[in-house]
C-alpha cells in the first residue's frame, strides 16, 4: 500500500475543515437564545396552567384592608407546573412538605422575624425543620417552610384526600403584643385533577423550539466534550480495514469510518431520547433521581468510557501483530468496535448527563414534565439529539471521501490508535473525577460563551 500520498498542510487543513463541520451545531448558541426560544414554545398556555396549579393549591388564609396571608402547598406535582424547578434540588418535595407564605400589610409594617409555623396533619402537629425568608420586609414577604415527610421513628407520614391538613401561622401582626395565628386549611384536594395535568394545547412545532432551544442553551459544554470524543474513538477504532489493494482498503476503510460514526450517533441519541422519555414520565422525580444518583451515574459511566480506552489499545496491538488478517477475524473485530462504540457513546452521553442532569431537567421540567408524556420528552431530546448527530455524520463523511485522510490513518495505525485511546480514557478519568465542569470552564471563554 501507498504510503508516499499527501503533504502535511492538506492532511491539517482537512482536519480542521471536519472538525468545523461536527461542530458547526455551534451557530445556535451564537444566533439563537435558546432560553427565549423555550420560554416562547407554548408560553401563554403554559403560564396559564402555572397560574391555575397554583391556584389550586393556594388557600387564602386571611384577608382584610389591613393584612393579606396566603399559603400555598407545593406538593411534587405543583414542582412539574410552576416555575420553581430550580429550586427541587434544595427543597427536595419527596422528602419534605413545602409550603411558600405570601405575607402582605396594606398599612403597618411586617413584624421583623419569620412567623412560627405548625403543621398538623389530623391530630398530629410537626415543626419546620427548614424556613427560609427575609427578615427586614416591609409591606411583602414570601416565605419557605419545609416539614419532614418522616415522623420522628422515620416513618413516612401519608396524606390522603380525606385527611384535613392544617398550617398555623403566628407572629406580631399589626404590632401585637402577643403573637396572632391565623390558620390555613387543606381539606383533600392535594392531588391535581386530571383536568390540569393534561397538555393537549404543546404543538409539534413547539416540540421543534424546545428542541433547538436546549440545543442552543444547555448542553453546549458537554458537547463540546462529546465532539472530542467522536474524534477519539473515529481515529481509533476505525482502522482494523485490511487489504494489499490501496483500492479495496480505501472502500473498506471508508465504510468501516461511516459505521463507526453511525453507532456513535446512535450511542448519544438512544441516551438522549431515554432520558427525555423519563423526564416526560418522572416530571421533578426525574430531577430528584439525578439530584440523588447523579455522581454514582458519572462514576460507573467513567469506567465504562475507560473501558472502551482499554479496548481499544487491545485491539489495535492484535491488529498491529497481525498485519494480514483473515476476512473473518477482520469481521469480528468490526462487529465488536461498532458494539464498543455504541456503549462507549451512551456511557458518555450518560456522564454528560449526570453532570448537566439539574440543567437539563431544570429547562425542560416546566415544559416536558408538565406534559406527562414520555413520547412529547422523548421527541423533543430526539430533536435535540439530531441537531448533533447531522454535524457529526457529515464530518465523517466528509473524512471518508478523503483519500489523503483514510490513507494516513492507516500510516500511523498504532500511534494513532495509542493517542485516540488516551484521549477516550482520559474523559474517562475526568467524569470519575468529576472534573467535567473543569474542562467546560476552560472551553468556554475561548468560544465567548458564558
Amino acid at each position: 500500500m501507498e504510503t508516499n500520498f499527501y503533504n502535511p498542510v492538506k492532511l491539517v487543513s482537512l482536519s480542521l475543515l471536519a472538525l468545523l463541520i461536527a461542530c458547526s451545531w455551534l451557530i445556535l448558541p451564537y444566533t439563537i437564545q435558546g432560553n427565549n426560544l423555550m420560554q416562547s414554545a407554548g408560553n401563554e398556555s403554559r403560564l396559564i396552567r402555572a397560574d391555575t396549579v397554583a391556584s389550586y393549591l393556594t388557600r387564602e388564609i386571611i384577608n382584610t384592608n389591613l393584612i393579606e396571608i396566603t399559603g400555598t402547598f407545593a406538593t411534587t406535582e405543583y414542582f412539574q407546573y410552576v416555575d420553581r424547578a430550580m429550586t427541587v434540588n434544595n427543597l427536595r418535595p419527596d422528602r419534605n412538605f413545602i409550603f411558600f407564605i405570601n405575607e402582605t400589610m396594606h398599612t403597618d409594617d411586617l413584624p421583623g422575624a419569620l412567623p412560627n409555623v405548625i403543621l398538623r396533619i389530623n391530630d398530629q402537629e410537626y415543626l419546620p425543620n427548614f424556613s427560609e425568608g427575609p427578615n427586614e420586609a416591609s409591606h411583602h414577604r414570601l416565605s419557605t417552610f419545609s416539614f419532614s415527610k418522616f415522623d420522628p421513628e422515620n416513618n413516612p407520614i401519608q396524606i390522603t384526600n380525606d385527611d384535613v391538613i392544617e398550617l398555623f401561622i403566628s407572629n406580631n401582626y399589626l404590632n401585637s403584643q402577643e403573637p396572632l395565628t391565623f390558620v390555613g386549611r387543606w381539606e383533600g384536594g392535594i392531588e391535581l385533577p386530571e383536568e390540569l395535568k393534561s397538555r393537549n394545547d404543546i404543538t409539534w412545532i413547539a416540540v421543534l423550539a424546545l428542541g433547538a432551544g436546549l440545543l442552543s442553551s444547555v448542553l453546549t459544554p458537554c458537547l463540546l466534550q462529546l465532539v472530542i470524543m467522536f474524534g477519539g474513538i473515529m481515529g481509533g477504532l476505525t482502522n482494523s480495514a485490511q487489504s494489499h489493494n490501496p483500492v479495496n482498503y480505501l472502500q473498506s476503510a471508508r465504510n468501516k469510518m461511516l459505521l463507526i460514526a453511525t453507532s456513535f450517533i446512535i450511542g448519544f441519541l438512544l441516551l438522549y431520547v431515554l432520558a427525555g422519555i423519563v423526564i416526560g414520565y418522572a416530571g421533578n422525580q426525574a430531577q430528584l433521581l439525578f439530584s440523588v444518583h447523579s455522581r454514582n451515574v458519572s462514576i460507573a459511566s467513567g469506567l465504562v468510557v475507560i473501558g472502551l480506552g482499554i479496548w481499544m489499545i487491545f485491539r489495535g496491538n492484535k491488529i498491529s501483530a497481525c498485519p494480514v488478517m483473515a476476512p473473518d477475524a477482520i469481521q469480528k473485530f468490526n462487529q465488536k468496535d461498532l458494539f464498543a462504540t455504541v456503549i462507549g457513546s451512551i456511557g458518555f452521553a450518560l456522564g454528560c448527563t449526570a453532570c448537566f442532569g439539574g440543567a437539563i431537567i431544570g429547562t425542560l421540567i416546566v415544559y416536558v414534565g408538565a406534559i406527562g408524556s414520555p413520547v412529547i420528552g422523548g421527541s423533543i431530546m430526539f430533536i435535540f439529539g439530531l441537531g448533533v448527530a447531522i454535524p457529526f455524520f457529515l464530518s465523517a463523511l466528509f473524512l471518508s471521501k478523503s483519500k489523503t485522510f483514510m490513507l494516513a490513518i492507516s500510516s500511523y495505525r498504532k500511534s494513532l490508535n495509542l493517542i485516540s485511546a488516551a484521549v477516550v480514557m482520559l474523559f474517562g478519568l475526568i467524569l470519575v473525577t468529576d472534573n467535567f465542569h473543569t474542562v467546560s470552564d476552560f472551553i468556554y471563554p475561548y468560544l465567548g460563551l458564558s
